[in-house]
């Protein structure tokens, strides 16, 4: 008997009598089972290569997936932890295990419907005018995007205010004044980790308001490492890793080419990219099941990529946290954690992490995240507000 069918065998054994609901012990002891294969000495295990081990890991992955189902709306996967998802206490998982967990429950994703919609909150730090204290501003982003003509696609945004980041920044904001709104004079320094405000920022909530998709947007299905990508182009994206892997790295080798930068490291450069194309791929654009599931694989084979451990995110989501670093520029870097549900295989939130100094000498955090409330398939249609155009 095969790996896949001791996995398979296990899997149900497991999860036996608990049919309807997702099994707490049975994800746990199925991790818990990964994590211990890979820690007993190659020449115990039952496999005979590392390439074969792999396989039997992506197995294993594919059994907690099974018992771990995904919760559904309209077709559409809701992005919220599963009950089954968190690992106990003994195990550990390490990032690898996790996105290979992650690959195999995203190949149960649906792979079409009425509109691709993502559902994203925003949230970013940057000190006030006066560099006293760090304000933190919220935003809400819904694409709504649809590939038969008949339908519209949609873009529906909200500001949805500011206010002053921890406890301590509000205690500073009082003894300011407690001001409403900010004026940030355009040449501010801000060493590159946030942009200036081009008018004043307001405490306030703003309006929610929806825009048709037009101009260079129209026909268009996404962005792929900030480059707009067709319908098309979108469903040619490889399903299969090596594929997906040259198609990423092809699309780098012609970027670079045509923008340049002097003095770069083009080799940790494409690797950066790299990633961040498959990061694009698993939270951003309509690319088939297949060709998610292998972004994630391609990134369990990534170095510089580790497991933090079990981590809430900006909306008090409990999921996994991958850590890994950015240089933004040469000497500046950036800590960037992806924090995804293994049982469902959807990323939870992306946030990144720098450091900066008050006027008084404080050093703060500066963060900036996404968080993402849902991605995928709808037959659903948008709830549009009055101010549309």
């Amino acid at each position: 008997m095969n790996n896949d069918q001791i996995f398979k065998d296990r899997a149900r054994v497991l999860d036996e009598g608990l049919a309807g609901r997702a099994s707490t012990a049975g994800a746990d002891a199925l991790l818990a089972e990964i994590v211990r294969l890979e820690r007993v000495p190659a020449r115990r295990r039952f496999l005979p290569s590392p390439g074969r081990a792999l396989l039997g890991l992506a197995a294993a992955a594919a059994a907690v997936a099974a018992i771990t189902p995904a919760m559904l709306s309209g077709g559409m996967i809701s992005v919220a932890p599963q009950p089954g998802t968190s690992v106990s206490t003994t195990v550990e998982p390490t990032a690898r295990q996790i996105l290979l967990a992650a690959a195999v429950a995203m190949e149960e994703a649906p792979a079409s419907g009425d509109y691709w919609r993502t559902v994203t909150i925003g949230k970013s730090m940057l000190p006030d005018p006066t560099r006293s204290y760090v304000i933190e501003t919220s935003r809400s982003f819904e694409a709504w995007m649809a590939e038969r003509p008949g339908l519209q696609s949609w873009w529906i945004r909200q500001y949805l205010g500011a206010e002053p980041a921890t406890p301590q920044d509000e205690a500073d904001w009082r003894a300011a004044g407690a001001p409403t709104s900010w004026r940030y004079p355009r040449d501010m320094e801000t060493g590159n980790l946030f942009a200036v405000p081009y008018r004043p920022l307001e405490a306030a909530e703003g309006e929610r308001t929806a825009e048709r998709l037009h101009g260079r947007w129209k026909g268009k299905a996404g962005d792929l490492m900030v480059e707009l990508i067709t319908w098309k182009e979108v469903r040619a994206i490889p399903g299969e890793p090596e594929k997906l892997r040259s198609y990423l790295e092809e699309r780098i080798s012609r970027q670079l080419a045509a923008d340049p930068v002097p003095g770069t490291d083009v080799e940790k450069l494409t690797a950066q990219l790299l990633r961040q194309g498959c990061v694009d791929i698993i939270s951003r654009l309509p690319a088939s099941p297949g060709a998610r599931a292998s972004a994630y694989r391609i990134l369990a084979s990534l170095p510089g990529i580790r497991a933090e451990g079990e981590m809430t995110d900006p909306l008090g989501r409990r999921g996994q946290a991958l850590a890994y670093q950015v240089e933004a520029e040469p000497g500046l870097f950036t800590r960037v954690r992806l924090i995804v549900d293994p049982g469902t295989g959807l990323p939870l939130a992306e946030v990144t992490t720098n450091t900066t100094e008050l006027a008084n000498g404080r050093q703060v955090e500066i963060r900036h995240s996404t968080s993402y409330q849902a991605i995928g398939w709808t037959g659903e249609r948008p709830e549009l507000p009055a101010r549309r155009n």
